[in-house]
């Protein structure tokens, strides 16, 4: 294992400020942490006014934007949780998505590629369980990311009143965030895992 620090990053994909999906990422993130090296920050939606998407180069953003973008690019690792909306994840979150480089004409990097990503969702009854891998597992495919093989899919029983994960579903989360440092490692370490990217 490296010395060099890991940084692992939580992308809250809620635009409310009292976010479920927040405080089970957080869960994740916390775990994560308790491994060497291991440094965890958040991107909550809610706390940045986003440009929206519209085919501009990365350094042609500013402000929320550019910084929200820039701590993405920076970061080793990823942690993102989305509430379900319509059986998919959220407008906000795909927003963002779609300003992220992939290492072409919009910028010469690419956070994405290669980088492991545990994926969360969160939604009030377990209807919309398989959008985790219906709709967002496949978009971190396109960009060449390695997902955690297993997810957390989080329904509004999983909460107390204070919005704080509660049971089985916590213990899945720490282990998530346990087992997207434990990949992030393993991509670090496989000169073929690290290679592959997206093909197109």
């Amino acid at each position: 294992m490296s010395d060099e620090t890991t940084t692992l990053l939580g992308i809250v994909g809620s635009v409310s400020a009292n976010s479920k999906t927040r405080s089970a990422v957080e869960v994740a993130l916390d775990a994560a942490e308790e491994a060497p090296n291991v440094e965890t920050k958040v991107l909550h939606l809610a706390e940045y006014d986003l440009a929206t998407a519209d085919g501009r180069k990365l350094d042609q953003y500013e402000g929320d934007t550019a910084a929200a973008l820039q701590a993405i690019v920076d970061a080793d690792a990823y942690v993102v949780g989305t509430p379900v909306y319509r059986g998919s994840y959220s407008g906000a979150l795909k927003n963002l998505l779609d300003m992220v480089p992939r290492g072409m004409w919009q910028a010469d990097v690419a956070p994405f590629e290669n980088a492991a990503v545990g994926l969360v969702a969160t939604g009030a009854t377990d209807h919309h369980f398989l959008a985790v891998d219906q709709e967002l597992r496949p978009v971190f495919a396109f960009f060449g990311a390695h997902t955690v093989g297993g997810a957390v899919y989080a329904n509004d029983d999983d909460f107390d009143d204070d919005r704080a994960v509660t049971g089985d579903v916590r213990d899945r989360l720490a282990t998530l965030g346990q087992a997207t440092v434990e990949l992030h490692d393993a991509v670090s370490a496989s000169e073929a895992l690290g290679e592959l990217g997206p093909q197109f």
